[in-house]
C-alpha cells in the first residue's frame, strides 16, 4: 500500500520538476523498489481517466466492449512505454538513470492527467471550437515540454535524444489508443 509520506514526497516531487527544477528528482526514490511504486500513480490517475472515459463512453452508446478496451489500452499504456524505455535506456548508454527517470515520469503522470480535465470540461460545455483548439494546443505543448524535460534531465541527455524520446511517448500512446479502438 502506497503511504502518505510517498505520496507526499512524490507530489513535492512533482511540483519541483513543474518548474523544472531538477532537484525535483531528488524527492523520488529512484530505486527498483521505487519504480514499482511508481505505478501507484496509474491508480490515483484513474478517477481523471474514468471521467474522460465516462465522457466518451457516451459517444458509443455506453457500449461495454469500448469501456473494456479502453480499460485494457489505459493498462497497456502504463506498462508499453517502461518496457520501451529499458531499450532506449541501452542503446543511449543510460540505464543507471533509467530509475530516476521512470519514477519521475510516472508520479508526472498525476499532473498530466489533471492538466487535461479543463479540455474535457470545455468540450462538455460545447466551448466555442477555437477556444477548444487553443486549450488543446497549450496543453500539448506544455506536457511535451514538461516531458522533454523530464527526458533530459532525468536521463542526463542532450536535447535532440530528449526530442525523440517525446516523440517516441507520442507515437507509442498513438499505436495503443489506435488499436484499442480497432478493436472496440
Amino acid at each position: 500500500m502506497l503511504t502518505l509520506r510517498e505520496l507526499v514526497y512524490a507530489l513535492y516531487g512533482v511540483g519541483r520538476l513543474l518548474r523544472f527544477r531538477v532537484d525535483g528528482f531528488d524527492a523520488f526514490d529512484a530505486s527498483p523498489r521505487g519504480f514499482w511504486r511508481s505505478f501507484w500513480a496509474a491508480l490515483l490517475v484513474l478517477p481523471v481517466w474514468g471521467v474522460i472515459l465516462l465522457d466518451q463512453t457516451g459517444e458509443h452508446g455506453a457500449s461495454a466492449r469500448f469501456a473494456i478496451t479502453e480499460t485494457i489500452g489505459y493498462a497497456i499504456s502504463w506498462l508499453a512505454y517502461p518496457l520501451v524505455m529499458l531499450k532506449i535506456a541501452d542503446l543511449l548508454d543510460r540505464w543507471p538513470r533509467y530509475y530516476s527517470y521512470m519514477v519521475a515520469y510516472n508520479w508526472f503522470q498525476l499532473l498530466q492527467a489533471a492538466a487535461w480535465l479543463p479540455l474535457v470540461l470545455l468540450v462538455k460545455v460545447q466551448a466555442p471550437p477555437g477556444l477548444i483548439a487553443i486549450v488543446w494546443l497549450a496543453t500539448h505543448g506544455a506536457l511535451m515540454t514538461y516531458n522533454w524535460f523530464l527526458a533530459r534531465k532525468g536521463l542526463r541527455v542532450d536535447a535532440a535524444p530528449a526530442i525523440a524520446i517525446v516523440v517516441i511517448d507520442l507515437l507509442l500512446s498513438l499505436v495503443v489508443d489506435r488499436f484499442a479502438e480497432m478493436i472496440g
